[in-house]
């Protein structure tokens, strides 16, 4: 899926074919499955909330098509708090939970409880919605009817899904593997391929509905945008794919005046707050253009773990540890899989790089790092990614 192609098609379609009434701004919390492009479960969760946050935004979008943006969103009855920045403007209650259940993960795997992870995977913990029943991650990784294009560029109704099983498992391209190798596989492809998959759907959804005229605070686009920066950062940011977008940014020399915060992950925030601000206004084509600059800053993000991971391997073969290499091939398989369907239509040589990163090869034996950074520059051309955002590994 061509996605930054598709999401401006449904903009385009909608500036065509906008309605001026269908800006309705509806208090009552309603089922985030209803309404056309369903989101990521039934339920919205049933909690208060705090209401929106005041706090400014930590930085502005660069080309995101708005000099400035508040992180405050407009007072809703039973509105979300705040979360790093962003002022939910619906409620996620429930949805914001999600990153939790990725907290533990990393332990249990430190000590092979695969069956445990499993159950975390399969059934959830923290997310309870409403009626009781628990939204489990990989309860969205298993569906066949998500907005994020991954089972078409691969084939398969459940690519997301189909990975993490493989790794718990022992199994596909885990097969033989070593628990540390599987454990990579489990651990990013959790955290990564499908929780960034989750946001992309969620940016895709609201897209959709917003193309549709369905602009409901509560159960249209609004609601589905906030509830993929619940995903992305949510309440335990440190185990979400922010997380990750700030140690790259480390390893790349690419944080933000804080010292802490990934330049990349300030433009999606940025990117977020301006697109929840075109949704509850009705503006599509700003949506469109917030939507395609979060996608661009995430390609940011999982460049770099491709190019640090395939570079580890390199150094693990120096140091004479081929345990260690497999562990980063792994690694870096998952990580460029969150991606690889993006960069794919933009030029980037993705045989090149599967080749580096298939658990099948010999690490190293393809290439490293500067072979991954070669493969993926035709893509960052096509998108206007720079060299100064992607940085230099040091």
């Amino acid at each position: 899926m061509r996605l930054l192609g598709a999401v401006m098609s449904l903009t385009l379609f909608a500036a065509a074919c906008g309605d001026d009434d269908s800006n309705s701004s509806v208090t009552e919390i309603a089922d985030s499955s209803s309404g056309s492009g369903s989101g990521s479960g039934s339920g919205s969760g049933s909690g208060s909330g705090s209401g929106s946050g005041s706090a400014s935004a930590s930085a502005s979008s660069s080309g995101s098509g708005s000099s400035s943006a508040s992180s405050s969103a407009p007072a809703e009855v039973g509105a979300t708090g705040e979360d790093g920045g962003y002022a939910y403007a619906s409620n996620v209650d429930t949805h914001v939970l999600v990153v939790q259940d990725i907290c533990g993960i990393g332990d249990l795997l430190d000590a092979g409880d695969f069956d445990a992870v499993a159950t975390i995977y399969n059934d959830g913990i923290n997310s309870v919605k409403s009626d009781g029943s628990v939204r489990s991650i990989g309860g969205f990784a298993s569906r066949d009817d998500r907005n994020h294009g991954l089972d078409e560029y691969y084939g398969t109704p459940t690519p997301l899904d189909d990975f993490v099983t493989a790794a718990l498992e022992g199994t596909g391209m885990f097969a033989g593997q070593s628990d540390a190798v599987r454990g990579q596989g489990v651990e990013k492809g959790i955290q990564n391929q499908v929780m960034v998959a989750w946001v992309v759907h969620e940016l895709v959804t609201a897209m959709t509905k917003a193309a549709d005229g369905n602009f409901d605070i509560q159960s249209g686009a609004v609601h589905n945008w906030d509830e993929g920066w619940a995903f992305y950062h949510g309440t335990a940011p440190g185990c979400s794919p922010y997380a990750t977008g700030n140690k790259r940014a480390g390893n790349f020399g690419t944080l933000g005046a804080d010292g802490e915060t990934a330049v990349a992950n300030e433009n999606i925030l940025a990117a977020m707050i301006q697109g929840r601000d075109a949704l509850v206004e009705g503006n599509v084509p700003a949506a469109g253009i917030a939507t395609a600059e979060a996608v661009k800053n995430l390609v940011v993000i999982y460049s770099q773990a491709a190019i640090r991971y395939a570079s580890l391997i390199e150094g693990d073969l120096a140091d004479g540890n081929d345990a260690k290499a497999k562990e980063h091939q792994a690694e870096g398989l998952a990580f460029f899989r969150v991606i690889e369907a993006t960069v794919a239509p933009e030029g980037a040589d993705i045989d090149a790089i599967n080749a580096i990163f298939d658990l099948a090869n010999e690490p190293g034996a393809n290439g490293y790092g500067d072979e991954v950074r070669a493969a993926l520059q035709p893509a960052w051309d096509a998108l206007g990614i720079t060299a100064d955002d992607v940085g230099t590994l040091q």
